[in-house]
Parts: structure tokens; C-alpha cells; sequence
């Protein structure tokens, strides 16, 4: 990056926040470049205690399996995202529940010069059979751990996602601030957060 994406200004180096970093020298602009960052999402589905996966089409890792997923639109709030992936990739209809682990991954997932937040949702299955478009997935269908013992290539992201989406309580994950929150909101803001039972403290 030379220039300003903001004001077209050539951008200098300058000290900023512990680090020397690509700087608009314009006052009034204000842009730093703070690194490249992405976001990626991937949905569990269970249905009949069979998890849904994938078959890659696309390099990196053709022909491997995994759950279905992939990065989030800068204008696309996460759970759409994620809705959408699971639609576009295995044309199954599922409805996000909560979060449920992420990985921080420094270089970005296959080595570039990023860094990537993967979050991982547990979703519940609305309908639809598993079908592919044979160009970026060239499979998928619902599978029991048992199945997938037998199946050659399911990553070990993957597997570690679907034990967590099995073992862990209903209540478990991260869900939405649905309604009223005593947490003051900004648009296009989306809260998680631990949703606690009820107390009776009397």
C-alpha cells in the first residue's frame, strides 16, 4: 500500500501506537493502516445426530472435507453470514443458535500476510437435502462420527468443531442480544453474550 484509500495522499511511516505503521500525513484524513484483517465464519448443523460437511472443490486442500463456511462481507452482519454460507455451499435452510469457538489465526489460514478470526456457529437445521454446485464443493452430505472415521480428508478444524457442537449443553454457547439490553447499542452493531438462567434469589 502507497497511497491513502481515504484522500489518495502518498502515505509516510510514522510511529503509531508502540509501532511504525503507514500513516496519511493530512491531519484532517486520519487513516492508519493497522495490518489486514479478515473474518471468517462456518456452521455446525446436526440433524438425526449426523453433522453436515462439505466436500472442497477449490485449492487449497481440494477434495478434503470440512464444515461449511467462509468469510463475512464487510457490510453482512456474522449470522447472516453464516446462514448464507451453509445455503450457498450444502443447500441446506439452518437458523444460527449461538457461537461457539473461534480461531485467531496470525498469517492468515493458509500463510498470507493477514490475520483471520474463524468463528464457529452451532445452527439448528431448518430443511433441505445436502446438494453442490460440482465447481467449488464437489460434496456433502450428513454424516455420524462413526461415518466420518471412515471418510479420508475431514479436516481436524472440522472435527474438533462438531465434537464441541455434540458435547456442549443447549445452553451452552454465545447467542444474539435479542430485544431490550442494558447495554447501549450503535447500528449495525451485534451483541454475544452468556445468556445465564434465571436466579431466584429469595
Amino acid at each position: 500500500m502507497r497511497y491513502c484509500p481515504n484522500c489518495t495522499q502518498p502515505l509516510i511511516e510514522r510511529e503509531e501506537g508502540g509501532r511504525d505503521r503507514l500513516a496519511c500525513p493530512d491531519p484532517g484524513c486520519g487513516f492508519i493502516h493497522f495490518g489486514n484483517f479478515s473474518i471468517g465464519c462456518a456452521g455446525v448443523v446436526i440433524r438425526d445426530n449426523k453433522a453436515l460437511l462439505v466436500q472442497r472443490g477449490w485449492e487449497p486442500f481440494r477434495g478434503s472435507w470440512q464444515i461449511p463456511g467462509g468469510y463475512v462481507e464487510h457490510d453482512e452482519p456474522i449470522l447472516e453470514a453464516v446462514e448464507r454460507e451453509v445455503l450457498e455451499e450444502a443447500g441446506v435452510v439452518a437458523k444460527a443458535r449461538d457461537a461457539i469457538a473461534f480461531r485467531h489465526s496470525i498469517g492468515g489460514s493458509i500463510g498470507g500476510p493477514s490475520t483471520n478470526i474463524y468463528v464457529v456457529f452451532r445452527l439448528d437445521y431448518i430443511e433441505g437435502d445436502p446438494k453442490w454446485d460440482d465447481d467449488e464443493i464437489i460434496g456433502a452430505g450428513f454424516y455420524s462420527e462413526d461415518e466420518m472415521s471412515q471418510i479420508e480428508g475431514v479436516q481436524g478444524l472440522s472435527r474438533w468443531a462438531i465434537d464441541k457442537a455434540l458435547r456442549a449443553p443447549s445452553t451452552f454457547g454465545l447467542e444474539v442480544e435479542r430485544g431490550a439490553t442494558s447495554m447501549p447499542q450503535r447500528p449495525g452493531w451485534s451483541l454475544f453474550g452468556l445468556q445465564p438462567p434465571d436466579l431466584d434469589l429469595r
